[in-house]
């Protein structure tokens, strides 16, 4: 959700290139959830990679990533992963490019997936 979905659509593009199609949700709103969107697209792919701005934890994609864990358990083939800014504070915009996710951190859990 939010401006990382520019990202996942690049990153998405760029993993065209070597063979790789990707399906980017945007959820759009994280209250109220769609967990059933994303679910559907955990069944057809079995796999998951949630990206966001925020820390990997105690947040929004952790919450999607264990509700999808719990609910699409059997049709994983591969953990899901999780994208998002680094354990510290927010940074400063002069470094906030630095912290948010990037194609080069969502292609590198892409391709963790894929290898699991």
């Amino acid at each position: 959700y939010g401006p990382t979905v520019k990202t996942l659509l690049e990153s998405a593009h760029a993993a065209e290139e070597d063979g790789h199609s990707l399906e980017v949700i945007d959820l759009r709103s994280i209250s109220p959830m769609d967990v059933d969107l994303v679910a559907g697209s955990v069944r057809r792919t079995g796999r998951l990679v949630v990206a966001h701005e925020a820390p990997t934890f105690f947040g929004a994609g952790a919450e999607l990533a264990a509700r999808i864990s719990e609910t699409c358990f059997y049709h994983l083939e591969a953990p899901v992963l999780r994208v998002g800014g680094f354990h510290t504070p927010y940074p400063a915009s002069k470094n906030e490019a630095d912290y948010l996710p990037n194609v080069d951190r969502v292609l590198d859990a892409v391709d963790r997936s894929l290898a699991y």
